[in-house]
């Protein structure tokens, strides 16, 4: 045989080859999507549940080179895709979560998302190995009289905290396996963040607000995928916790989302700007002192697109992390857009205004708020000396909504007021995180409630969530004691946290703990089922808010205690009332 022929072959068996690795040896579970089929794994969840979890799908071309701050673009086919596990997330700098995080993985392609389905809601026929003559499109979908009979579970899509700068869709603190349990779809997702996802620089090349554009897609991506999932596209929640709860609450205000899901909920997180301002000044601000970190000095806004384009995510990120440190805990937010064509605006007016116009009224709302919000943020007050910061700018004090609302000249009188209130001369850590708790979580959630009562819009369910666990994932990732409820303590009896939980098979150490998850994640079922936190008049009376501002008290399992603001709470509404009114 001629050398000619030996390599041809070579080539022709090494063809072969990849031909049949093109098909997975082995695919545990899978089903078809749009864009292609997709392998999972079987995963177990609470009570030996069994489920089927797609892990690091695509739902849009990676936003790479040219597409750096561009919409996202369809994702391109593909004929097998191993979703076994996690994709990389998000270039970022964490100075919250710490161990709650574990991902070593960390990459500008990062726009992934993660499906995981109680087993026997896949469609039957997607476990069935496809022919190699099959030919798309595949049937692999239930039959119009199939849909009818068994229309599908209910899906949560939830959004990732992280001050619009951090955090991930990742199982290590958003782990699925209590909700699997109790027959939910449960999706999370990375979406950009920082500079990359609410940079602006108010031009068509980057207008701003590309990380809830990112939400957007993804919830259309739901709508064309539910069913392959053995979802219901009628029964979408859109969840989220502290900022990934404000980015919800700001999607649900922009007529791009109209039709994508038909519940809300928010924990410790609303569009009601008190953490972060959508004001197109503060975007004006923190994007001078980025292109000045990057040594960009032009002046003209396309100039500074094709340059930022072509600066390694390295040197980015850099810059980005010396604006965090500069900024405590966020750096670039939403921004109020102007209208671009080709460009999908999300927000096109101040949230505020957005609302009492009625934005969003007719959409069931679940939202909570912890006793002490802040108690979580004590290492990292610590870290940046937030005390001596203040004592040399009391604006500091105020929320930046406010600061980049109102008059110069309002201002320090405004800030001497928040401080006699707070601190009446004796500044403390204790004092600041009762301030910073009342200023951005707790009032908002107040506040909120008590304008859709007015607004006689659909209901809104609010809570307090007060229980104190033996186990409290937060002080024992941080090494840290405090009294009270600090932020993300309610979502970890969603969520398992699988960083700090390891291979635990419930949830440890004690019997009121376990019952705790049981009674948030029934909550939920039931909200994403019904639209109410308890489905039937036999589980008890959480009743939507009324006017005196009726909430729950979650302080402990087995019944509902229905209670409202006491004396203190009141005051602080008025307080922040009587600011907010003369200067938004």
């Amino acid at each position: 045989m001629k050398a000619y022929d030996v390599y041809r072959l070579a080539a022709l068996f090494l063809l072969h080859v990849s031909i049949v690795q093109a098909e997975p040896v082995t695919c545990d579970v899978r089903t078809r999507i749009e864009s292609g089929w997709i392998c999972g794994l079987r995963r177990w969840a609470e009570n030996n549940t069994v489920y089927a979890s797609f892990r690091g799908v695509p739902y849009a071309k990676q936003p790479l080179g040219e597409l750096r701050f561009k919409e996202l673009q369809p994702v391109e086919p593909w004929d097998y895709l191993d979703a076994s596990e996690e994709g990389p997330i998000c270039p970022q700098q964490d100075v919250f979560y710490g161990k709650l995080m574990t991902s070593q993985k960390m990459d500008e392609a990062c726009i992934y998302a993660n499906i995981h389905v109680p087993i026997e809601a896949l469609p039957a026929t997607t476990q069935r190995r496809p022919s190699r003559d099959l030919q798309p499109p595949y049937e692999t979908g239930l039959s119009d009289e199939e849909e009818e009979r068994h229309p599908g579970l209910p899906i949560l899509v939830f959004v990732h905290g992280g001050g619009f700068a951090f955090g991930s869709g990742d199982s290590d603190l958003h782990g699925p396996e209590y909700l699997v349990s109790k027959g939910l779809i449960v999706i999370t997702f990375n979406y950009r963040l920082n500079a990359l996802g609410f940079l602006s620089l108010n031009t068509s090349s980057i207008p701003g607000n590309n990380g809830l554009r990112d939400i957007v897609t993804l919830l259309r991506w739901v709508q064309t995928n539910a069913r392959a999932f053995g979802g219901d596209p009628e029964q979408v929640t859109l969840a989220g916790q502290s900022a990934g709860a404000s980015a919800a609450h700001l999607v649900s205000l922009s007529p791009a989302a109209e039709g994508l899901f038909k519940r809300l909920i928010l924990m410790s997180g609303t569009a009601i700007p008190t953490f972060y301002t959508t004001s197109p000044a503060y975007a004006k601000f923190i994007a001078n002192m980025f292109l000045s970190q990057l040594s960009i000095n032009t002046t003209e806004p396309e100039e500074a697109h094709r340059q930022l384009i072509q600066i390694p995510i390295e040197k980015i990120m850099n810059a980005n992390s010396l604006l965090i440190d500069q900024m405590g805990l966020t750096t670039f937010l939403p921004v109020v857009e102007n209208h671009f064509p080709g460009v999908t605006t999300i927000i096109d007016e101040d949230p505020e205004i957005l609302m009492a116009q009625g934005r969003g009224k007719d959409t069931p709302m679940l939202v909570g708020f912890t006793t002490a919000e802040c108690e979580s943020f004590r290492p990292r007050f610590e870290q940046i000396d937030i005390l001596t910061r203040l004592n040399e700018n009391p604006l500091l004090m105020i929320s930046p909504n406010v600061i980049f609302n109102t008059p110069t000249s309002d201002l320090l009188n405004i800030a001497k007021r928040v401080e006699q209130r707070y601190f009446n001369g004796l500044p403390s850590m204790d004092k600041y995180i009762k301030c910073c708790s009342d200023t951005y979580y707790i009032y908002p959630a107040f506040k909120l409630a008590q304008r859709r009562v007015a607004m006689d819009g659909a209901p809104v369910f609010l809570y307090q969530f007060s229980y104190e666990g033996e186990f409290n994932v937060i002080k024992e990732a941080n090494g840290i004691k405090y009294k009270g409820v600090g932020h993300v303590e309610d979502l970890t009896y969603v969520f398992r946290v699988n960083s700090m939980l390891g291979s635990h098979i419930s949830f440890p150490p004690s019997n009121d703990d376990d019952m705790m998850k049981g009674w948030m994640t029934k909550i939920v079922r039931n909200f994403v089922s019904c639209s109410k936190p308890t489905c039937n008049r036999h589980q008890g009376p959480w009743l939507p808010v009324d006017k005196e501002l009726r909430y729950q008290d979650i302080v402990r399992t087995s019944y509902y205690w229905s209670t409202y603001p006491n004396q203190s709470q009141h005051e602080m509404m008025q307080f922040f009332d009587s600011i907010y009114n003369k200067t938004i």
